[in-house]
């Protein structure tokens, strides 16, 4: 018979390792000493984002047929949690974030899409006018964000990460946006995007340095995939990614637009913070972004086997969520991409009560944050 003083000790480790066991921050735990090319995360798009501003929403909508497929209203109609909740709750590891140009801080402090539907353009958010990358959709008028700024946005990202130390890594594709308003209609007042150059990509990674420290703790570079190979793209065709185990804790930046401007006319990812998301031909090409998982499924699924890291996406413009079509998400999985990206890992709460919506969601078969790769992986399933 187990004494007294022993069996609380017993139940307590029991508990703690059930809890363990459902914690989602650190679950997988049979696929530790499994490469993460090996495997599968749930991204989220734009994630960011919250629903527009409703007045400009029901405005824009009228004009939505004559409108440029960029400015199309009814690829808006979804929203986002907190990033700590779409990592907690929803086994989200994967996000995106649109940047926009702000050396001098301002150029987004007003909104003149406000005017068209009567009100004042002046945000009164302090925030926007400070200097630095700002995070939103389309300024002007879809500009609704959990997170004003590159900085607010990757410190939510930081301060979930240090409170949960043992989480799978996190992807973090980083978008740099031009596109606004004013491109459609120049001389209306609306704000007008600030190209982006090589030195505003020194300051991007700047202020990743202001987040994560310049030691870069916690972030997984270029560098230390490429190891002792000649480039990041030989060391990722020879396997060279980390475990589970190694790459937990830690972020991964990621990026697809500015390529050249952040290379800077050199393929030497030596002391670069962010994987470029490019050809598999280029000797700085690890992950790659092939966001129709239809029409390229079997390229997909060769670049899985030649070691690539690949991105996708389940759904686009709500379509999927209003006709409950599975064929896109089910195509994502199936091509054995890594980071399959949706706007629905949360069902869209409008199907309860709304025939032009269903109860379409993404999420791992597993039930997990991670699950074995049907390309790559040929392992036993976790259970």
């Amino acid at each position: 018979m187990k004494s007294r003083t022993t069996l609380p000790l017993i139940l307590a480790v029991v508990f703690l390792c059930h809890s363990c066991k459902d914690d989602n921050t650190g679950q997988g735990d049979c696929y530790d000493d499994t490469s993460i090319q090996q495997l599968q995360f749930l991204g989220s798009h734009n994630s960011f984002r919250t629903k527009t501003y409703e007045p400009i929403f029901d405005f824009v909508i009228n004009f939505a047929s004559v409108l440029p497929e960029d400015l199309n209203p009814e690829g808006w109609d979804y929203t986002h949690v907190l990033m700590s909740e779409q990592f907690s709750q929803h086994n989200v590891r994967a996000i995106e974030l649109d940047i926009f140009n702000d050396p001098d801080g301002g150029l987004f402090y007003n909104r003149q899409g406000n005017e068209v539907v009567g009100e004042s353009a002046e945000s009164g958010i302090p925030e926007l006018l400070e200097p630095g990358f700002k995070v939103l959709h389309i300024p002007d008028i879809d500009y609704n964000t959990n997170y004003y700024s590159f900085v607010s946005a990757l410190t939510a990202v930081r301060d979930w990460s240090q409170s949960n130390p043992n989480h799978e890594p996190i992807f973090i594709q980083v978008e740099t946006e031009e596109t606004s308003v004013a491109d459609f209609l120049p001389d209306a007042g609306y704000a007008e995007t600030i190209p982006f150059t090589e030195e505003s990509m020194v300051e991007v990674e700047q202020e990743i340095k202001s987040v994560f420290g310049n030691d870069l703790n916690g972030v997984f570079t270029p560098s230390m995939l490429q190891g002792n190979y000649p480039s990041v793209n030989e060391a990722a065709r020879a396997g060279n990614w980390p475990t589970l185990r190694e790459a937990r804790g830690h972020v991964f930046f990621i990026m697809s637009e500015s390529l050249g401007l952040y290379l800077n006319g050199s393929e030497d990812l030596s002391g670069k913070i962010i994987f470029p998301m490019a050809g598999p031909d280029d000797s700085y090409a690890a992950f790659v972004k092939m966001d129709n998982p239809i029409s390229n499924q079997e390229e997909i699924k060769d670049l899985v086997s030649q070691g690539f890291m690949v991105r996708t996406r389940s759904d686009v413009d709500t379509q999927e969520a209003r006709s409950g079509d599975t064929t896109r998400r089910d195509a994502a999985f199936s091509s054995g991409a890594h980071i399959i990206s949706t706007d629905y890992y949360i069902p869209d709460p409008r199907h309860t009560d709304s025939e032009e919506w269903t109860d379409f969601q993404v999420q791992l078969q597993s039930g997990r944050a991670v699950q074995g790769n049907p390309v790559s992986y040929t392992g036993m399933e976790c259970e």
